[in-house]
């Protein structure tokens, strides 16, 4: 007996197929050329296409239909796992399944941002794909989505751990703590981490710390004004 197809998968979703067709050849080339520019405007539809279960757009294509259509794209370019071979072909095959499937992701952040922000210009447009949201700021809080390109997120990550790693090395040696030929790399340092810093992170804190911390930054910026002053 033939499996039982699910109730729901994405051949079932008006479109869906027609957007894979437009996909495949797009695909096909960035799995060459690396620019997936092209393939990450139809991605963008997919997300548009395919909703989440409160009936929105999957903005995030955290659903089982976007991933599943993502997975048979990837597989129909000839990423699909060779079962069969030796076990280096097969982790071979996965790791640049993934590159691949990391190289659309980072063309398709700039591209929704992009896209979710001219909304505000087209409210009607906006309402019929995000009803009761006023504007892309609220669509952007509402899918948690960071409005910068995932390459900028990660640029900025690892300069943040730089940062700290940085500021680690200054503050190790003997005294004076930092060295005179240090100091304009440790304000460079200072400033990655307090642009950095948002006030989520400190959700749950309990009281007794929250005091410290504001008392450490109080601190801070008494000491950063003088330096600024030491500047003028």
């Amino acid at each position: 007996m033939a499996p039982r197809r699910p109730a729901q998968d994405w051949h079932d979703v008006p479109g869906a197929q027609e957007l894979m067709d437009k996909a495949l050849p797009l695909a096909a080339a960035a799995k060459e050329t690396r620019d997936c520019g092209p393939i990450a405007e139809v991605v963008l539809q997919t997300t548009l296409l395919f909703t989440t279960p409160k009936g929105l757009p999957d903005l995030r294509r955290s659903g089982g239909l976007a991933r599943a259509w993502m997975a048979d794209l990837l597989d129909a370019i000839g990423f699909a796992p060779p079962r069969l071979a030796p076990m280096d072909e097969r982790k071979k095959v996965a790791r640049e399944r993934e590159s691949l499937a990391q190289a659309i992701r980072e063309a398709l952040s700039p591209v929704r941002v992009a896209f979710v922000r001219q909304l505000d210009g087209h409210p009607e447009e906006r309402e019929r794909l995000f009803p009761g949201f006023s504007s892309s700021v609220e669509i952007f809080e509402y899918y948690k989505i960071i409005p910068k390109a995932q390459r900028e997120i990660r640029i900025a990550r690892y300069n943040h751990r730089i940062s700290l790693q940085k500021l680690g090395s200054l503050l190790s040696g003997d005294e004076p703590p930092i060295a005179p030929a240090d100091g304009e790399e440790a304000v460079h340092a200072v400033h990655r981490l307090a642009t950095a810093l948002t006030p989520d992170l400190f959700d749950g804190v309990d009281v007794e710390t929250r005091s410290q911390l504001r008392q450490e930054l109080s601190e801070t910026r008494a000491a950063l004004l003088a330096l600024e002053d030491a500047l003028s």
